[in-house]
């Protein structure tokens, strides 16, 4: 092993250290996307239409303050914890303050709580930015070496994973009565969970490659809106929006299935228990065969496996097997996307010779908002046009084929529609990929 191999090499201390901040990243969308809307219109009494216009403006106009935040992220100075970790730590702090006035400023102060709920909606979109760009960038940071980003790609989707499936199996367990008292439990005690995960985390990783050899010339605002004209940027970017508006409307409408069609939401704590098992095999193969076979291939393959079980399901909305069934294949995406984010990045250095780690990441975040903010607006507007009574135990029967529509087809249109294009337009291939190291591995040694 040479010399720079072993300084890329990562312990397996600043890996658990990568895991937790992504395990505790996940709460404060993850509970939004599934259980804000049903929360709102249930226990609160918001009209579903209202809360889908808070999501689709909330998002768009927050997504746009992404690449800003990004671009002052990268320009942060390095201090002795680094560039990232320092941020991650004071985000998380904010973040979890705003995020329980939220929840319950609009049940303590119910006097204008329109106003509350898209004040401390916007609030949370601009101040989670700084914890989760910043957890974006961590990756690579912490390795230039493509075995090494791909283990960590295991340990980030691990723990995007675990964190996501602890709460799917107790969220629907705690809420399923529908009273406000089980919020509390489940919204005090996931904060719980954000705060020592995050801080915790930032403190074990270490960043390494940002700050070594060469100092990379910085970039202005006008160059991080130009890094989008590269053509793996903006493939991803388009893929990512795609299956992000799709998996956000199934995971807004999912709460609503289990409650109306199957008549029992604690099902979902069942089905989230065997998502990650099925979960964990992807995880850890993924990554191996994209070293054998590389990146770009497996995750075409795992989409398109994943599209063709979701498929099933409408031959029996109702079947629990069939569900089941439709959980596996999924796992391979998400580790495999963020070690494609890195390769973009760096992809972007080889192209400009300037770094720019934040830059990409506020600009994943942006997309990812417009998706949280296009998938969770979409359900709403269905149950509206589709007869939702809000407040109501008993619900219309034209509301099943809003929600079959929400949760079924439209995913998957989208996410096949997603599998085209990054097939089509992605070029870095693992060639493409080994080459680009190689160019700026001899630039730093001139």
């Amino acid at each position: 092993m040479s010399e720079k191999s072993k300084k890329q090499k990562v312990s397996i201390v600043e890996k658990m250290g990568l895991f937790m901040v992504c395990a505790g990243n996940i709460p404060l969308m993850g509970l939004l996307s599934g259980f804000f809307m049903i929360y709102y219109t249930n226990v609160v009494g918001l009209e579903p239409a209202a809360l889908a216009t808070l999501f689709l403006i909330s998002k768009v106009v927050d997504g746009i303050s992404d690449p800003i935040m990004g671009y002052f992220l990268d320009k942060f100075p390095v201090t002795k914890m680094g560039k990232f970790r320092p941020m991650i730590i004071l985000g998380t702090i904010i973040c979890v303050i705003n995020y329980i006035l939220l929840w319950f400023g609009a049940v303590w102060i119910p006097v204008g709580k329109y106003v509350i709920v898209y004040v401390t909606y916007l609030l949370l979109g601009w101040t989670f930015d700084i914890m989760d760009i910043s957890k974006n960038s961590l990756l690579p940071v912490m390795s230039a070496d493509d075995k090494e980003r791909n283990s960590l790609s295991i340990f980030n989707a691990l723990g995007t994973m675990i964190g996501s499936a602890v709460l799917a199996v107790a969220a629907p367990i705690l809420v399923a009565e529908g009273t406000l008292q089980n919020y509390y439990v489940l919204i005090f005690g996931s904060m719980a969970m954000v705060l020592v995960l995050s801080i915790a985390g930032a403190l074990c990783v270490k960043e390494r490659v940002a700050f070594e050899g060469k100092k990379e010339e910085s970039y202005t605002f006008r160059e991080l809106l130009q890094f989008l004209r590269y053509k793996p940027v903006w493939a991803l970017f388009l893929v990512a929006l795609l299956v992000g508006v799709g998996s956000n409307i199934a995971g807004g409408a999912g709460a609503y299935f289990y409650t109306y069609i199957l008549g029992d939401m604690t099902l979902m704590s069942g089905v989230s228990l065997v998502s990650m098992i099925t979960a964990l095999v992807g995880i850890f193969l993924g990554p191996i065969l994209a070293n054998r076979f590389g990146k770009k291939q497996i995750f075409v393959m795992a989409i398109v496996v994943s599209i063709l079980f979701s498929a099933l399901r409408l031959i029996d909305v109702r079947s629990m097997l069939l569900i089941y069934i439709s959980t596996v294949a999924g796992g391979c995406i998400a580790p495999l996307t963020t070690s494609i984010q890195a390769d973009n990045t760096t992809y972007v250095q080889y192209k400009t010779g300037k770094r720019a780690e934040a830059a990409i990441a506020s600009l994943t975040s942006f997309i990812t908002k417009v998706a949280q903010g296009l998938g969770g607006a979409i359900p709403g507007y269905v149950l509206a046009a589709t007869g939702f009574v809000t407040g109501s135990v008993a619900q219309p029967e034209s509301i099943n084929t809003g929600i079959i529509l929400c949760v079924l087809i439209l995913p998957t249109i989208l996410t096949a529609a997603g599998a085209i294009l990054f097939g089509t337009q992605y070029t870095l291939d693992k060639k493409a990929v080994e080459e680009m190291h190689t160019a700026i591995a001899a630039r730093s040694n001139k």
